[in-house]
């Protein structure tokens, strides 16, 4: 059975070279690292998982945090029960980026506690969709360990993490402008009241959008997307001397609501009205109609999220020679999905 010095024999280079690369340890040049890579697979050498622990003195495991899941269906103060598709999507994306760099990926709750996590001996940490008090974004677990959120924390943390997201404000006046070519002049917009940086973002846009296009801003919230509650918004909405003419909704599920309501209401989607999603889903697809959606790319979310996070990680060596970070943001596109939900000209 082959052994470190086979491979480092093979590969001429010295056994530190070949553990470093092993680890993920260390700067080696990317020709060095393939040809070490090669060797050791074609020699089927495989690093005992115990062994690089003793070494490195990492677990090489890392956490993802979840928010509170809606599984009751009534929206109240929790995560749309629609947007699970979107929260999968980004675990399993984090999941394939975590075994790409060998490390295991362990899904917990929003009840967990630091404690917890120091037990499991986690290199790291990701909290999706953080709200900024979490205990991991505090006092020494911050400092002990790497943090890296998906989506800005709503308030301050006590120490700054890193933070992968979208260009939410970029993709709201995309939509607005979207509205505007499709021949809509006075878009609203629907959010749901939970406390989410992205839901913060869309309104900034949508009211810096409103004022430089001399548009009264209309806005909405709701607490959960119920026929009553998207019901009384679409009424409000469309009332007054400026009714809406397109309206933006904060998630899937309001927007679904939304095309009932205004259904039940005698209201054309889109021909007396466009409506759009800041969050697409395969759900939208099915409707009728279809309904436009801002693909947000989940997977590369969770993807980004662990490479960032193992970069952080490898930071944290000694031995580490990697540059100083220009950023602690990394900005996914969006891709608008535009559907017959939009599709203003073509009806009227």
């Amino acid at each position: 059975m082959a052994n470190i010095k086979d491979v480092a024999r093979y590969a001429n280079v010295s056994p530190t070279t070949v553990s470093h690369v092993l680890n993920g340890r260390g700067r080696v040049a990317k020709e060095t690292r393939d040809r070490v890579l090669e060797v050791a697979e074609r020699l089927g050498y495989t690093a005992s998982a115990h062994a690089q622990q003793l070494v490195t003195r990492r677990s090489r495991i890392i956490a993802i945090q979840m928010p509170d899941l809606d599984v009751s269906g009534r929206g109240t103060a929790l995560v749309p029960k629609s947007e699970s598709e979107y929260f999968l999507e980004l675990i399993n994306g984090a999941a394939a980026a975590a075994t790409d760099a060998r490390y295991a990926l362990i899904v917990v709750s929003s009840g967990v506690d630091a404690s917890s996590m120091r037990s499991f001996g986690v290199d790291g940490m990701i909290i999706v969709d953080p709200k900024g008090s979490e205990q991991f974004l505090q006092g020494s677990f911050a400092d002990q360990y790497p943090v890296v959120t998906t989506g800005e924390p709503v308030v301050a943390a006590a120490r700054p993490c890193f933070v992968v997201d979208n260009d939410h404000e970029a993709a709201a006046r995309d939509m607005l402008d979207h509205f505007v070519a499709q021949g809509c002049s006075q878009p609203a917009i629907i959010v749901d009241t939970t406390s989410r940086s992205y839901i913060r973002d869309i309104q900034h846009a949508y009211g810096e959008w409103c004022n430089a296009n001399d548009v009264r801003p209309a806005v909405v919230a709701v607490a959960e997307a119920s026929p009553n509650e998207m019901g009384k918004a679409l009424s409000s909405l469309r009332s007054g001397p400026s009714p809406a003419d397109s309206i933006y909704t904060s998630s899937d599920e309001c927007a679904i609501a939304l095309l009932d309501a205004a259904r039940e209401a005698g209201i054309s989607v889109p021909g007396h009205l466009a409506l759009a999603s800041a969050v697409d889903s395969s759900i939208l697809r099915v409707t009728n109609p279809p309904v436009t959606g801002v693909f947000l790319h989940p997977r590369d979310i969770g993807a980004r999220a662990v490479e960032s996070l193992t970069d952080l990680i490898a930071r944290k060596d000694p031995d580490c020679q990697l540059p100083p970070l220009d950023s602690n943001r990394t900005l996914i596109p969006t891709r608008l999905v535009v559907r017959a939900s939009t599709a203003m000209e073509a009806n009227q």
